[in-house]
């Protein structure tokens, strides 16, 4: 039997159109399609459709065709849709499109982010972006949605003393900031790496202000935040611990060896799967064949860390797990619920502030297989002439 409903466009009736035989029932719904001003279909229906997608990219093709769909997709996506990590692109003109690129399924989607244009950009697990411009403002923004938060200065921070330009700041000055949650959670806090990586300070939405953190000796790398405490790795090999007012509360030795060949960069990530904090060190050669430095991810190691014990355990598979490392907060995926990711791989951007690219050849990034330590070719782009703007992680959301 065939459905029926009360639905109307262009003054045709759809319950007529499905009651219609086959080829009477092509040709009426081509004329429709054709003819259609699809803003006007009632929103009851648009919600029914939206709330029935499963796939990011379909919510992205289905909130582009009008204002009142976009609207739809938004109050009605289907909260279990399958948001896969995209890899945005750097800004290349003075334009607001950005690309993002789905390595689940290799294909390229251009957005319209205008607040995105001609600022620095940190991504997350969570659906947001970071953003930085060199007006020193700092925002929460939400690539799909367009929904905007704002932060409190950084460069007011009470551990500056700044000398700075706003384009410095921006571009160099500010080397990581991480997202522990979506806004949308009470959980939310804001982490930042700054000042050459020797400080850092965090902020909830909402706050007036940044709150330092003390007892920081050495360059640090990278920070996650963890069941209710602030976890930050430096090069000195000791992991710092915080809780979540700013009280300092120890130090954990990052017992493997940091020390070697000259020719070798070393930086170290932190990444939660399955609860446990793991850290994944990225060893990098220098190829350069000028007096340019130019890096080159040469293999990953990964170490669990068992903080009750305070040791450190070499992991030599991820089993069904994978792990995104970049400009962006460090996040893991598992590829059982999420099968189009490949399992037991470390996906990994170039996060070196544009200063050590090879510009012949492009980004650093590509998946590296934890089994066999080869690196496939993720995405082959040439450099952007705008430095500050890296290719970066995130996993997109509705809210």
């Amino acid at each position: 039997m065939l459905p029926t409903c009360s639905y109307s466009v262009n003054n045709c009736c759809f319950s007529e159109i499905f009651r219609a035989k086959p080829c009477r029932l092509f040709r009426q719904f081509s004329t429709i399609m054709s003819t259609a001003d699809w803003s006007k279909l009632p929103m009851e229906l648009v919600g029914l459709i939206a709330s029935r997608l499963h796939f990011a990219e379909d919510c992205l093709r289905f909130g582009a065709v009008c204002k009142s769909w976009r609207i739809g997709i938004l109050q009605n996506g289907n909260s279990l849709c399958s948001f896969l990590p995209w890899l945005m692109l750097p800004q290349w003109k003075n334009e607001s499109l950005r690309t993002c690129y789905s390595p689940s399924n290799c294909k390229s989607y251009d957005i319209c982010l205008p607040d995105v244009l001609d600022k620095r950009c940190w991504g997350s697990s969570h659906g947001w972006l970071v953003t930085l411009g060199a007006n020193f403002e700092m925002h929460l923004l939400n690539p799909l949605s367009r929904a905007q938060i704002s932060l409190p200065p950084l460069h007011k921070c009470p551990n500056l003393n700044l000398v700075c330009t706003g384009k410095s700041f921006r571009d160099s000055f500010v080397y990581k900031v991480i997202l522990s949650a979506s806004p949308c959670s009470a959980d939310c806090v804001i982490f930042a790496i700054y000042s050459d990586n020797w400080k850092m300070a965090f902020a909830k939405p909402g706050d007036v202000s940044w709150t330092p953190l003390s007892c920081i000796r050495g360059h640090v790398d990278d920070a996650i935040c963890h069941d209710g405490r602030f976890y930050a790795i430096d090069t000195f090999g000791e992991v710092l611990i915080w809780d979540f007012s700013g009280s300092f509360l120890k130090k954990i030795a990052f017992t493997p060896s940091r020390d070697m060949d000259n020719l070798v960069y070393v930086t170290t990530y932190l990444a939660e799967i399955e609860g446990q904090i793991h850290a994944i060190m990225r060893l990098l050669f220098d190829t350069r064949i000028t007096d340019a430095p130019c890096l080159s991810t040469w293999c990953f190691k990964i170490y669990k860390l068992d903080i009750c014990n305070e040791m450190w355990e070499e992991v030599k598979s991820l089993g069904d797990w994978s792990i995104f490392v970049g400009s962006n907060h460090s996040f893991s995926i598992s590829c059982s619920v999420y099968p189009e990711c490949e399992s037991n791989c470390i996906y990994f951007t170039d996060d070196f502030s544009g200063a050590y690219y090879d510009a012949m050849h492009g980004y650093d990034m590509g998946i590296y297989n934890v089994q066999n330590g080869r690196v496939k070719p993720l995405l082959q782009e040439n450099k952007s002439d705008f430095a500050f703007s890296l290719p970066l992680w995130i996993i997109p959301s509705l809210s």
